[in-house]
């Protein structure tokens, strides 16, 4: 058992490391303020090799591992800890992994090379307006009319559309739809590339409006309908009414991804946290020498190190069983995303209030910049990818047994 990291990997750590600091932190307040577009960002990154790290370089990819990723997610959330520059990044790690796994040559030529450059961006279009984890009774349709699919229905919280809508080529959403009849739950479930906007032009038949987020401002979730948009067979992924465990695939991927995010707004709040109880007096002492403060920072640190831990051995995992390891299965890989997820957010949530107190009331102004951290990091803790009780859920379906549960 070997906790360092390989000298292949310190060399990429080292170069995510530097374009971080160079480029991402020093503006991450411009990309929350919307001052500086996504679009912009979504290039740099593209330059920087940053998108797509686990796909093949066949498609523009850095042939990387999910290791990687989460090390490059846990660096740019720590330059930009309202979470707007890792999320980016992470959508274009498991989604367009899960369009090489089961994509059709013809898209997967077309748009992953786009992906890779920052100039397409692939987003989810799971959640509807009656529920978002129910993906079994999801009722958006997808019905072929001669040689396209055309799909109706309403998409809720999907990440994106205004930036795929931004940016020069465009790109699509990952869209579960069904297939087959309600009654047939997962088993009528067929998952499409949805191309919103494809070489510049944009595809009739969709419409979309943003919400106003409380936090993680610089990249847009919004409401997405869908009124007939026209995908062609070479975009659909897997095989008809085969598209439920592909959806959980792309999740369990994204948890691990989301989780490494989390530790690095984590560890960039507990920096800044260090350096104010150390300067910050009161009667007469600093208050880090107060055990209220020293005994919780201790805590807060001893956890960060734990979910740490389980991130990486969850993109470990992953790694293993997407290499061909038959001793790891899917189900290994879901119980240590949702294992990943769940440790990592919970932990950035409490680290970020418990900032927030040994601030104090200057917390609360924009210019010292926790409650961004904190605002970014609540859209993972009230759900995408899976609010903390469907992750206990999946943990406890999978060790205890689904027959149980």
């Amino acid at each position: 058992m070997d906790f360092g990291l390989s000298r292949e990997d310190k060399l990429f750590l080292d170069s995510v490391r530097s374009f971080a600091e160079r480029v991402i932190a020093p503006r991450w307040v411009e990309i929350d303020e919307r001052k500086w577009p996504i679009e912009e960002v979504a290039a740099r990154l593209g330059e920087a090799g940053l998108l797509g790290i686990p796909l093949s370089s066949k498609y523009g990819g850095q042939d990387g591992t999910f290791l990687q990723a989460a090390l490059a997610a846990e660096e740019l959330a720590y330059a930009d800890p309202s979470l707007a520059t890792p999320v980016y990044m992470l959508l274009e790690t498991a989604w367009p992994y899960v369009v090489q796994l089961y994509g059709r040559e013809e898209a997967k030529s077309e748009v992953l090379p786009e992906m890779t450059k920052g100039r397409a961006f692939i987003g989810i279009a799971s959640t509807e307006p009656q529920g978002g984890s129910d993906v079994a009774s999801f009722q958006t349709k997808a019905v072929k009319e001669g040689d396209v699919w055309r799909l109706y229905g309403e998409k809720n919280m999907v990440t994106g559309v205004t930036t795929i809508l931004n940016l020069p080529y465009g790109g699509g959403v990952v869209a579960i739809t069904r297939t087959g009849r309600l009654e047939d739950k997962h088993r009528g479930i067929t998952v499409f590339l949805a191309l919103l906007k494809r070489r510049g032009r944009v595809t009739p038949g969709f419409s979309h409006r943003d919400w106003d987020e409380i936090g993680r401002h610089g990249l847009p979730t919004g409401y997405l309908m869908l009124e007939g948009l026209p995908v062609e067979d070479a975009f659909m992924l897997g095989e008809v009414n085969g598209g439920f465990k592909i959806a959980m695939e792309g999740f369990n991927l994204a948890r691990t991804i989301i989780g490494a995010a989390s530790i690095g707004a984590a560890r960039w709040l507990l920096d800044k946290a260090l350096e104010w109880i150390r300067q910050r007096v009161v009667f007469g002492r600093p208050i880090a020498s107060y055990q209220g403060v020293s005994f919780k920072f201790a805590e807060l640190y001893a956890r960060l190190e734990s979910a740490r831990l389980a991130v990486y051995k969850a993109a470990w995992v992953a790694d293993r069983h997407y290499g061909g390891d038959a001793a790891f299965t899917l189900q290994d890989v879901a119980t240590a995303g949702a294992v990943a997820k769940y440790l990592a957010v919970s932990l950035a949530v409490e680290t970020a209030l418990e900032v927030m107190k040994w601030f104090g009331g200057a917390s609360y102004y924009k210019e010292t910049n926790v409650a961004r951290s904190l605002l970014g990091i609540l859209s993972y803790y009230v759900g995408a990818e899976g609010a903390e009780n469907i992750l206990k859920l999946i943990i406890a379906r999978n060790i205890i047994g689904r027959e149980f549960i």
